[in-house]
């Protein structure tokens, strides 16, 4: 899957929440949409993400600095808490976090960006 950036910010001044949150849940979407939880496929799952994400968000945002995080876990009766906090510039740095389910599985997702040009 590649994922289209013609409408990317070019001069990168803030963090895109909503456009990253978009691109991330296309990845994992893409990656993850037809399969069941396999133990046997979760490392391979989770470096696919990460790595995808990294380079969609390095070519939209590239005067930032990134951290990817993902976690596949198969569903069960137990709940998913997950939270995460930063000191950093609101105005231009940021993330996001997206939890996509399917039948068999639990994929949590976290970006941050960090604006490299201050």
């Amino acid at each position: 899957m590649s994922v289209n950036h013609s409408n990317d910010l070019v001069e990168n001044e803030a963090f895109d929440l909503s456009h990253t949150t978009n691109i991330i849940r296309a990845i994992v979407e893409d990656i993850l949409n037809r399969n069941k939880f396999n133990e046997d496929n979760v490392n391979s799952w989770t470096r696919q993400i990460v790595d995808r994400c990294q380079q969609s968000l390095l070519e939209i945002h590239n005067s930032f600095k990134t951290i990817i995080t993902a976690m596949i876990i198969p569903k069960s009766e137990e709940n998913i808490h997950m939270s995460n906090a930063c000191l950093w510039d609101y105005e231009v740095d940021g993330s996001t976090i997206i939890k996509w389910e399917n039948n068999s599985m639990y994929c949590i997702v976290s970006a941050f960006a960090l604006s490299s040009a201050s």
